[in-house]
């Protein structure tokens, strides 16, 4: 048994794909999109964030107010996340 192949396919299942911050290539895009159009008070978060909060919560088993203080320090390192 090649313990060096055992070892890299238990990190791989261990790598968190679903934190995948790759929505960010196209936030402003997709912001736009959702308020294309749109009547009343603009959306100021996108879909894909929202999701993207729901995994981190998910995964980490984390409770709502605990969520609150990651996103409050997610805006901060990332500004555009929120525009409000």
């Amino acid at each position: 048994m090649d313990w060096r192949v055992v070892d890299e396919r238990l990190i791989r299942r261990g790598e968190l794909l679903l934190l995948s911050l790759d929505f960010l290539e196209i936030y402003d895009l997709d912001l736009s999109l959702l308020n294309l159009g749109k009547v009343g008070r603009p959306y100021r978060v996108t879909y894909m964030y929202v999701m993207f909060l729901a995994v981190v919560r998910y995964l980490f088993n984390m409770p709502y107010r605990q969520l609150e203080g990651f996103t409050r320090a997610l805006h901060r390192l990332i500004p555009r996340l929120f525009m409000g």
